[in-house]
């Protein structure tokens, strides 16, 4: 993959409970993200404080939720999502063994993630 990645992800959970959960760690690492950029990208006083020397652990991406989250008659969850990050090495990443899609399933067993990737030569793909 290339910089500017757009993703367009579904994320569903078994229950209400569950995907606030993962809501929740997104915003925690989305905040992290807004909070190294309005430093100017200098991470360390972040690094510092969340006790790491690796940017890449404090550095993350952005998603925004798109609708409503839609319950079924079983209580399982669904939500639709954008994302969008620089997919090199020196940036945030989203897909890969080490993207941030990757830290959710493996924090979050129950979690099931769809979606797809175009990135800026056209390249389309599934996550």
């Amino acid at each position: 993959m290339s910089n500017d990645t757009d993703f367009e992800l579904e994320l569903s959970c078994p229950n209400r409970e569950q995907l606030d959960h993962v809501l929740e760690y997104i915003e925690f690492k989305k905040s992290r993200w807004d909070s190294w950029q309005a430093r100017g990208g200098d991470s360390a006083a972040l690094r510092a404080r969340v006790g790491t020397t690796q940017a890449a652990a404090v550095v993350s991406w952005g998603i925004e939720l798109q609708g409503e989250i839609e319950v079924d008659d079983f209580g399982h969850c669904r939500v639709s999502a954008t994302a969008w990050a620089n997919e090199n090495s020196w940036n945030a990443r989203i897909s890969g063994d080490e993207g941030e899609i990757a830290d959710l399933r493996a924090r979050f067993s129950f979690l099931t993630i769809e979606g797809t990737y175009k990135d800026e030569y056209g390249e389309v793909g599934d996550v």
